[in-house]
């Protein structure tokens, strides 16, 4: 039975749901317009209001889920207190990408090959990176401010630490991941606390 849907806000929700599930369930590749609709109960004229194809709906639900990340990973790190605790908080929310499951098969889905070939991926891909970046450069900036990071030179740590710590998020979207998260998070900071000067 289609559902009428006369809010269009609640409309797209309700594509973006079903989507996230059935994608999850079946993987992008395997998942169909059809059975995304079916799982919203909408109709076809419903997803094209929103969406121009399956590929355009993928990176709209890239972009909402880094937003959102963006907004809870920036609401700890300021919530933390000096540079070394945001330090700490923002490794800390970036592992859990990888580590938490609800969080890490979301990840899991937007980094899967399928995706990756979608095109417009790469750019939304950038710019999902600079968002969770971000954060990290203010805390870094302020660290070098502050004296708590004094050899730093943000632009460049920034991303090197960013490469670091995505390899462990990568090792537990896997679910295979070499260490446990509390030791991923330890080896992290141990190379980068002498690297930023703080001892």
């Amino acid at each position: 039975m289609i559902r009428v849907e006369a809010d269009p806000g609640g409309e797209r929700k309700l594509i973006v749901d079903a989507a996230l599930r059935v994608m999850r369930q079946n993987g992008y590749a395997a998942a169909q317009i059809s059975d995304i609709l079916s799982e919203a109960r909408l109709s076809t004229r419903a997803f094209y209001r929103h969406f121009q194809s399956k590929d355009d709906l993928l990176l709209a639900l890239f972009r909402d889920n880094a937003e959102s990340t963006s907004h809870q990973l920036s609401a700890r790190v300021l919530a933390a207190g000096d540079p070394p605790a945001q330090l700490d908080a923002w490794i800390d929310e970036i592992m859990s990408l990888g580590y938490d499951r609800r969080r890490a098969r979301r990840a899991a889905l937007f980094a899967s090959e399928a995706a990756r070939r979608t095109a417009g991926y790469a750019e939304e891909n950038r710019r999902a990176e600079q968002t969770l970046i971000d954060p990290l450069l203010e805390v870094l900036r302020a660290g070098l401010r502050t004296g708590d990071f004094p050899t730093a030179q943000p632009d460049t740590d920034a991303r090197t630490i960013y490469a670091l710590v995505w390899r462990f998020v990568m090792e537990g979207m896997t679910g295979t991941p070499t260490r446990p998260r509390e030791e991923a998070r330890e080896q992290v900071e141990r190379f980068v606390l002498p690297a930023l000067g703080r001892v």
